[in-house]
């Protein structure tokens, strides 16, 4: 585990610097929830899932690891305003929850818990040492943190 956790660090400190951006970017990685679980010939998710700005999936099996099972932690980096939403249904359907991240300010924005948000109702979070301030709107759904199943830019109606 803690070999685990120097690579994620290590990927974090090589794609996010901490002054400046390159460019607006959501990226994702998929946290294996249970070790012992897991059967002969699975295994864990290692790679991140960088989706750029303007870049709307609307199938999450098109990327890495779609099988794997877990929960996403993710960072979204760009200006203040920048919006993103996650979808528990494919083609950006709400029937299995969904959450809609808004920017506040400049810094990136870093989640470990997608469904840490009361439901249906906008959260402020402001910035602290760990991330930028953001509004979080969540639908909740008892499997939404393990299936996000498409992800779209931009503001839409709740």
């Amino acid at each position: 585990m803690k070999i685990k956790a120097f690579i994620i660090s290590i990927n974090f400190l090589i794609y996010f610097p901490t002054n400046g951006f390159a460019e607006t970017e959501l990226v994702m990685e998929k946290e294996v929830l249970n070790y012992s679980a897991m059967g002969i010939g699975d295994q864990a998710c290692m790679e991140l899932i960088i989706i750029k700005e303007g870049r709307d999936v609307s199938d999450m099996r098109d990327e890495h690891c779609p099988l794997s099972e877990g929960k996403f932690s993710v960072t979204l980096s760009g200006p203040s305003g920048t919006t993103v939403n996650f979808f528990g249904r494919f083609g950006f359907k709400k029937g299995n929850g969904f959450l809609t991240i808004k920017k506040k300010d400049d810094r990136k924005v870093w989640l470990w818990d997608l469904t840490d948000f009361p439901s249906g109702q906008w959260h402020n979070s402001e910035a602290n040492n760990k991330s930028g301030a953001f509004e979080a709107f969540y639908n909740a759904s008892t499997t939404f943190e393990g299936s996000v199943s498409s992800i779209k830019w931009g503001a839409h109606d709740q």
